[in-house]
C-alpha cells in the first residue's frame, strides 16, 4: 500500500506483529494460550498442570504473589516438582485474607537462568484467580444538601465543590463544574455524553460485511434526538437528584433509548442507560456511553484487565490489576485504524492532566472501558494512523459491552454468538462518574 492501484489494502499485514516488528496486543493473548504450565487457583491451594513432554516443572521458579485491587500484598516462591505431562497440587504460602476486599492470587513460572532466547527471571506461564471477601466499605461523610436551580433553558444541581448542568434545550448534561466557586471552576465535559452503539468496524467486520447491517447503530449514535423537545425528567431521591431524558434513535423499524443521571451530594453522578431496540435489528457493535473531555486528560488509570487491548473474545491473556497508561498511545497502530484500545473488567478508571485534575469512572459490576483521541467516527474515517486528526479531545467510552473481535478467519466468519450483544430485547446498562482533584 504505496500509491499502488490496485492494492488489497491491509489484507495479510493482520498479524501477531507489525510491519516494524512492534508487537500488538494479540501477543499477550497468545503467550497465555501457548504457555507451557497451568496453574488452577483456589483459595488456600495451586493445582499445577505440566503439559509439556520432557521437562519438569522444577526448571523454573513458582512465584506466588497476593494483590488487593491492583496492590501487591505478599509475595513468597513454591518449589514445584511435577513431571512432565502431570498434575501435583500444592498449597499456597499464604492463607485467605480476612479484611473486606477483591484479591487476586497470580502464579507464575520464571527462567531461573539466562537462556539464548529469555534472561533469567522471563515469565514462561502464568494463571491468576480472584476473589472476594465480603463486607461493606465505610460510608463516607454525606456532603452538604444539593441545590437545585430551575431556569429557562437549562436545571442545574450544585453541590460541595461541583455544579452540573442539564439542557432542557438540546436535551442532555451539558456541564460538569469542579470547585465553581474558585473562578467559575473548571469545566470537565466538551460536549454533552451521548449514548454510543458504535465503533470503527475492525478488519474482520469489513471482511463478513458487518458495517452493512450495523449502519443503522451508526446513525443511532450520530443522530439520536430527544423524544419530547423541551421536557426532561427532575426528582428528588433522598439526598440525591434525578434527572432524565428520552430520545428517539433514526432505525427502521424506531428504537428508543434513556439516560437517567442521578447527582449525588459527593459529586458522583450514577448513569442508567436503557435502550429498547426496533424488532429486528442487527446486534449493537457497542452499548454504552460517549464522553468527550479536554486533551490536557492524557493521563489513564484503571484497575481492571490489562495491560494491553481486550475484549470479551480476547481477554484470557490479560490480569485484573491496577494499569497507567498514555491516553496517546491507547490506540493500537494496525495497518488501518479499527476499533482498538478497550479493557474488559474495568472496576474503576480515572483519566487525569498533569496536576490530578480530571474523572473518574466506576462500574461494580465491571464494565469495558477505553480513552482514546479520537471518536470511533474519526478512526473509521482514516484510512491509516497518519491521516488520523490533530489531538483536540480525550473521548471516553464505557461500555457495558463491545462486539467481541471474532478471527476464525478475516473474510467471511462473523464473531460467535455468546460474544455478541443480545437483539430484540431492551439492555440496561449502570456506571458512574465524578469529577477529582
Amino acid at each position: 500500500d504505496f500509491g499502488d492501484a490496485p492494492n488489497d489494502a491491509e489484507f495479510s499485514a493482520n498479524g501477531i506483529f507489525l510491519a516494524d516488528r512492534g508487537s500488538t496486543p494479540k501477543l499477550q493473548e497468545v503467550a497465555y494460550l501457548y504457555r507451557p504450565l497451568h496453574a488452577t487457583i483456589s483459595a488456600d491451594s495451586v493445582l499445577v498442570d505440566n503439559r509439556l513432554l520432557f521437562t519438569d516443572s522444577s526448571a523454573y521458579e513458582c512465584v506466588v504473589t497476593l494483590g488487593r485491587e491492583g496492590v501487591a500484598l505478599r509475595q513468597a516462591a513454591i518449589e514445584t516438582a511435577v513431571p512432565p505431562g502431570a498434575q501435583v497440587q500444592y498449597p499456597l504460602p499464604f492463607g485467605p485474607p480476612d479484611e473486606p476486599g477483591e484479591y487476586t492470587v497470580d502464579v507464575s513460572f520464571r527462567q531461573r537462568t539466562d537462556t539464548a532466547w529469555a534472561p533469567s527471571g522471563a515469565e514462561v506461564a502464568w494463571d491468576q484467580g480472584v476473589f472476594k471477601v465480603a463486607g461493606e466499605p465505610v460510608p463516607q461523610a454525606p456532603g452538604r444538601p444539593l441545590e437545585v436551580v430551575e431556569g429557562i433553558h437549562n436545571v442545574g444541581v450544585r453541590g460541595d465543590g461541583f455544579a452540573v448542568l442539564f439542557s432542557q434545550l438540546y436535551g442532555g448534561l451539558a456541564s460538569y463544574r469542579l470547585r465553581p466557586e474558585v473562578d467559575g471552576g473548571r469545566e470537565l465535559l466538551q460536549g454533552s455524553p451521548r449514548p454510543n452503539f458504535w465503533h470503527a468496524p475492525t478488519a474482520n467486520e469489513r471482511g463478513w460485511g458487518a458495517p452493512f447491517d450495523d449502519g443503522q447503530w451508526l446513525l443511532a449514535s450520530r443522530y439520536a434526538k430527544p423524544k419530547h423537545a423541551w421536557e426532561l425528567h427532575l426528582e428528588r431521591r433522598g439526598d440525591a437528584v434525578e434527572v432524565g431524558f428520552g430520545y428517539l434513535l433514526p432505525t427502521v423499524p424506531a428504537s428508543e433509548c434513556e439516560v437517567v443521571y442521578l447527582v449525588q451530594p459527593d459529586g458522583r453522578i450514577e448513569v442508567t442507560l436503557t435502550v429498547r431496540p426496533g424488532a429486528g435489528l442487527s446486534d449493537m457493535p457497542e452499548f454504552g456511553m460517549l464522553l468527550a473531555t479536554s486533551a490536557d486528560f492524557d493521563q489513564l488509570t484503571w484497575y481492571g484487565e490489562g495491560p494491553e487491548e481486550c475484549y470479551v473474545d480476547r481477554r484470557k491473556g490479560a490480569r485484573l490489576g491496577l494499569y497507567r497508561a498514555d491516553v496517546g498511545e491507547q490506540l493500537t497502530p494496525y495497518v488501518r485504524p479499527q476499533e482498538a484500545g478497550s479493557h474488559t473488567g474495568v472496576r474503576w478508571a480515572s483519566v487525569t492532566d498533569a496536576t490530578g485534575t480530571g474523572l473518574r469512572f466506576d462500574c461494580r459490576d465491571g464494565m469495558e472501558f477505553s480513552a482514546l483521541p479520537w471518536t470511533p467516527f474519526e478512526i473509521e474515517n482514516a484510512l491509516h494512523p497518519n491521516e488520523l486528526p490533530p489531538i483536540q479531545r480525550t473521548v471516553l467510552r464505557p461500555a457495558l459491552m463491545r462486539r467481541g473481535v471474532g478471527g476464525d478467519d478475516s473474510w467471511g466468519a462473523e464473531t460467535h454468538p455468546e460474544y455478541r450483544l443480545p437483539r430484540d430485547r431492551e439492555l440496561v446498562f449502570r456506571f458512574g462518574f465524578q469529577g477529582i482533584g
